[in-house]
């Protein structure tokens, strides 16, 4: 079974490494298990990518409770917009963010999906539960 790390860890490590240009950068630099990272190069760097990981992780979180509380299995950038109020321009300006973070989804749909999922195992109703405390809700990465 893989291992599940909080929404915030994956967001974090997905953007350091998007900082170095990508994963074969991050490799070449810092090493496969970033063993050549210095403490202090850990933390400016951490520093330096929290804003950002932070944003698509509340991103994420988002997206998640607009579907919770909807009771739909998924949301498109149209409807996460509508919901939360945000102009076009800001909800496309956040999906390029989480894009560059989770190239691999065009939309938060499945991570999403496993916040729902993973709220619903533990008998949460579709209003219980602060952002904040989402943010470490496991996901599989």
């Amino acid at each position: 079974m893989a291992k599940k790390n909080s929404l915030l860890a994956h967001c974090l490590a997905r953007a350091v490494i998007h900082e170095q240009g990508g994963l074969e950068a991050a490799v070449a630099k810092y090493g496969p298990n970033a063993e050549r990272m210095s403490k202090w190069r850990a933390t400016a760097t951490a520093v330096k990518v929290t804003p950002k990981a932070s944003r698509v992780a509340g991103f994420i979180v988002l997206w998640a409770t607009a579907m919770r509380v909807d009771e739909l299995d998924s949301f498109s950038i149209t409807e996460y917009q509508r919901y939360w109020n945000e102009s076009e321009r800001q909800a496309y300006r956040r999906q390029v963010e989480f894009r560059e973070l989770w190239p691999e989804y065009e939309t938060p749909n499945e991570l999403a999906s496993q916040i729902v999922a993973y709220l619903r195992k533990r008998g949460e109703s579709n209003r219980d539960g602060s952002t904040t405390e989402l943010m470490t809700v496991p996901v599989l990465g």
